[in-house]
């Protein structure tokens, strides 16, 4: 997810080397009495390379720990109207302590606890913390400036080589502001000279405490996906050997009810059943950016094969943060821990790989305005595994974007994608994927996708799904007793028993055709049309050629629904037609007919027209 910014005339404050100095750290050449009398144990600096560093202590006994910390902060009116979660936003540079076996925030840098002009704010306190472990933090994600009611930010992105996007940021700020460059300099010069933090304890006290690399590992770690920068997907397999319950702990990125950006999740491998999932509205605040979220709980694994799954967008990790990072930075992503020694023998982890996976359909990577279509036929019952990633707001069950299967004999819809039956895709909220098992019958089969006129593959209009490449519908075959010899591609050209197909019918056309029936006959016709107010526009017939009776014609009344807008409509039904020539009619008004609809199209919109199939 993207920042915010405020394009404004900055003000830039002039800082003197002399009053960098003096604010700046003492070194041991110059250490006060007060200061000879301490033992420095941590010391983070230099935040031009990192953006973020941390080291975690541990105190062997209960302990005064004093801290020195320079960073920048200012407050904004926004905190005040936004709440509390958004008080941290207001340090740009700055510090904090976790426990590190708890995971929670001891102690933190923010305007209350410091002092001094905004680009150097300074902390200067004793703290008592308990014997245990802890974990120090310092961040220098951005550079800001406030005033009044204006606040401008800049993410400061330390990669030598900038995501495209971020290098058109860039390019834009310079041109609405010729301070831009001026403001980055400015805070590389305090990265590195200015601000940090020191820990310290008394001289006497100093052989209480030691170091370590944070962040530090869970006792019954059963395995840990952190650390993941931007665009990551990462998995892994899980074998659970009997039913047990595990911790799960995960940070990501979510802004409101229904959107997560950064997020994990566990998918039972023998049902595509997500069995766990974060959601914004099952976690709560992390700390730093109001963005940050973390899941915190236990999770029930029933024995079986599970898929562990964690994956990024393309901004806001530790790759580069565009806020501020959460309390735990290192440990973004996610984490499952084991609640003693026997519940970790219980589960054996593995490296991801796909399964064997026999591809039936593939129509992926769809745009704006598809409508793709495949076939295939099966010769016996088979499994098939359905992914099919689309486009759909939470709250209705209708798509945008979206696939489905029909019976190519009957016309009938053996599976589609509907909003209850799919999970948020990633990115926006309206990405869906459907990712699910069925069981279909011998038959032919037809499969169709279609997308609206925006929001589709490569023309996104809001942040994309984490499998984008996928976007569409992808059919495999699957199970021990699969046989890719079971399966043969399908043509609609294929379609068994058809006395006359008129489809594909365009605006102000009129098109017949004849057949014979050398005996009295029951026939299928299955046509779709235009009908408004009780009457018909698009429609059928069918003339007896020698007496030119009409014996059958598609009324309103006669037919139903044929999904899309509610002028479509469908007739499909048996009639018995007696021995003789007959000419079947089809004919179109100059609107909303194949492919030049003005109104959304039916469900099976390759039959628009009439098809009779003899029984």
């Amino acid at each position: 997810m993207k920042p915010y910014a405020q394009v404004r005339i900055i003000v830039a404050t002039v800082v003197t080397l002399a009053s960098v100095l003096s604010l700046a750290f003492s070194t041991p050449n110059a250490l006060s009495q007060s200061q000879q009398d301490k033992t420095y144990f941590i010391t983070l600096k230099d935040f031009t390379q990192e953006e973020v560093k941390g080291i975690g202590f541990t105190l062997s006994k209960d302990l005064h720990v004093h801290i020195e910390a320079i960073g920048g902060g200012g407050k904004h009116m926004w905190k005040e109207i936004l709440g509390s979660r958004y008080r941290s936003n207001d340090m740009y540079a700055g510090g904090w302590i976790i426990n590190a076996d708890t995971r929670e925030v001891v102690w933190e840098m923010s305007m209350e606890n410091t002092s001094g002009p905004e680009d150097q704010r300074s902390a200067d306190e004793n703290i008592m913390l308990k014997k245990g472990s802890y974990e120090v933090y310092f961040a220098v994600h951005g550079y800001a400036s406030s005033s009044g009611m204006n606040f401008y930010s800049i993410n400061i992105d330390r990669r030598a080589q900038k995501p495209h996007e971020r290098k058109f940021i860039d390019k834009f700020m310079e041109w609405f502001s010729d301070d831009y460059k001026d403001m980055y300099t400015e805070c590389m010069e305090k990265a590195k000279d200015v601000w940090g933090i020191h820990l310290s304890v008394s001289k006497a006290e100093e052989n209480f405490v030691s170091t370590f690399n944070a962040p530090k590992k869970p006792v019954h770690l059963i395995v840990s996906l952190t650390g993941v920068g931007d665009g990551a997907y990462v998995r892994k397999s899980l074998t659970v050997h009997r039913d047990v319950t595990v911790q799960m702990y995960a940070l990501g990125e979510g802004r409101g009810k229904h959107e997560v950006f950064d997020y994990g999740w566990i998918t039972d491998s023998g049902t595509r059943e997500r069995v766990w999932e974060m959601t914004y509205s099952n976690t709560s605040y992390a700390g730093g950016s109001s963005k940050n979220i973390l899941y915190n709980g236990d999770v029930r694994l029933t024995k079986g094969t599970y898929e562990l799954n964690f994956v990024t967008d393309d901004s806001h990790s530790r790759e580069d943060w565009n806020a501020k990072p959460p309390y735990d930075p290192f440990n973004y992503g996610i984490t499952l821990i084991a609640k003693n020694g026997s519940d970790r023998s219980a589960i054996t982890v593995s490296d991801f790989s796909e399964e064997k996976k026999h591809s039936i359909v593939q129509l992926t990577r769809a745009r704006d305005n598809d409508f793709l279509q495949a076939g295939f036929s099966l010769k016996e019952e088979t499994q098939l595994h359905i992914y099919a990633l689309g486009e759909g707001h939470v709250g209705g069950d209708e798509l945008a974007d979206y696939g489905w299967i029909i019976n190519a004999k009957t016309r009938e819809r053996v599976w589609e994608m509907r909003m209850r039956n799919t999970v948020h895709a990633g990115g926006a909220s309206k990405n869906r994927l459907a990712d699910e098992f069925i069981t279909l019958p011998k038959g032919d089969y037809l499969v169709y996708y279609q997308t609206d006129d925006s929001h589709a593959y490569n023309e996104w209009n809001d942040d994309k799904p984490y499998d984008a490449e996928s976007y569409g519908i992808t059919i495999y075959g699957v199970g021990e007793h699969f046989s890719p010899k079971n399966v043969v591609p399908y043509s609609d050209t294929d379609a068994q028993n058809v006395l006359v197909q008129l489809i594909r019918v365009r605006d102000d056309k009129h098109v017949r055709q004849r057949f014979m029936l050398d005996k009295t006959s029951k026939v299928r016709i299955y046509a779709i049309g235009e009908g408004v107010g009780n009457s018909m526009a698009d429609y059928g017939w069918i003339e007896n050629v020698k007496t030119g009776e009409v014996v059958w014609e598609m009324t309103y009344r006669t037919t139903t629904h044929a999904g899309g807008a509610k002028k479509n409509r469908l007739y499909d039904r048996y009639i018995v037609l007696e021995k003789g020539e007959y000419e079947v009619h089809y004919q179109t008004d100059d609107s909303h007919a194949f492919n030049e609809w003005n109104d959304d199209p039916p469900y099976d919109r390759t039959h628009w027209g009439i098809t009779i199939y003899k029984e």
